[in-house]
């Protein structure tokens, strides 16, 4: 056991929440380093292991029905792996396991990916995955090879253009009822993770221009649907401010009340923004709710991207740099004014 442990069980007997002495914990603390070095360890082990034996039996897995047996084969061993692990080598090497056999898998179905029933097959897998393999890095990249390849199934659709306010939707859902399936935490939290890159990817891939999109699709078809980007956009902006109106609720603050005419007014004004500076909306989304749900990961994804998404307006403008200098003083002013309205307005309630 750690000091924190020790200190966080001394404040609990403090406020006579717990009475007994603090119970022996038979999970091990290894320093950052030797995890890493047991994890590598266990990559290197895996392709080894591997390397030899499609050395010897390159010829039968070229084969694409014995290909699809052998990735099977490998990736319930990684499962039943997983099921027995105790230590970061163990967990790597089974990692390592289920990404080749995944490969194979794909490797079988590799003549079905030029329509829509391979796509189908490899969401099928990553759906899957994600729910039964116990690893979160595992979950993690599951989830996103179901999203990217949903995608890929709705490539030839014009609702591929609205996608990423679909899933910037779902996820704020699952943030939103986060204390809902803490039970589940260990299944849901590495897909609710992996579901905000891919909108956060899915989003910026919408910024693209035509010839842009066309080469990141490469030579699959492409529906046609530009102008649903700005309905994308807008979408966005409603799911912010209502994300707002949700969190007031959540905290009990009316409507109607100073807090939270002051709260839906500035993300209105937000959402509108965000219509010209595509991308704020959906990064002060994941900023306010990393915020409320007290998630440091969320709170410094959302802050990151940020930076980036309000980056690119600023050289995008086609502005000389002195008038971006007087757009900059004038958006600061703004904020200033309207942080000023803010605390007058709360001194007036207060008083």
């Amino acid at each position: 056991m750690n000091n924190q442990d020790q200190l966080l069980w001394q404040k609990l007997q403090q406020a006579e929440i717990v009475t007994s002495e603090m119970p022996k914990s038979d999970i091990e603390h290894h320093p950052w380093y030797l995890r890493v070095l047991q994890g590598v360890t266990g990559w290197f082990a895996a392709w080894f292991l591997l390397g030899s034996v499609f050395a010897i039996f390159s010829d039968f897995i070229r084969q694409e029905s014995t290909a699809f047996v052998v990735g099977v084969m490998l990736i319930v061993s990684a499962y039943m792996v997983y099921k027995r692990k105790n230590s970061d080598f163990v967990g790597q090497f089974a990692l390592a396991m289920s990404l080749t056999g995944q490969s194979l898998c794909v490797f079988a179905w590799h003549k079905l990916l030029h329509d829509s029933t391979g796509w189908w097959l490899m969401l099928l897998m990553g759906a899957s995955l994600a729910w039964l393999m116990p690893s979160f890095i595992h979950r993690f990249l599951s989830s996103s090879l179901a999203v990217w390849s949903l995608v890929m199934v709705a490539m030839s659709w014009p609702i591929v253009w609205l996608l990423p306010a679909v899933v910037v939707g779902a996820v704020t859902l699952l943030w939103l009822i986060e204390s809902q399936w803490l039970l589940h935490s260990e299944q849901i939290r590495p897909i609710a993770y992996a579901l905000t890159f891919a909108a956060l990817n899915m989003h910026s891939l919408t910024l693209l221009s035509p010839q842009e999109l066309a080469s990141v699709g490469n030579h699959y078809h492409l529906a046609n649907g530009h102008f649903f980007i700005p309905l994308n956009e807008w979408l966005l902006g409603g799911i912010f401010v209502a994300t707002v109106a949700a969190l007031l609720q959540r905290y009990q603050v009316s409507y109607g009340s100073k807090h939270g005419i002051v709260a839906l007014v500035a993300a209105i004004c937000l959402a509108v923004l965000s219509q010209e500076a595509m991308g704020l909306a959906v990064t002060w989304l994941f900023i306010l709710l990393g915020f409320a749900n007290s998630n440091k990961t969320l709170f410094a994804i959302g802050a990151s991207t940020f930076w980036l998404y309000l980056a690119r307006y600023y050289y995008i403008l086609d502005m000389t740099l002195l008038n971006k200098s007087y757009l900059l003083i004038a958006t600061g002013l703004f904020l200033l004014a309207l942080r000023k309205i803010g605390h007058v307005l709360m001194e007036k309630k207060d008083a």
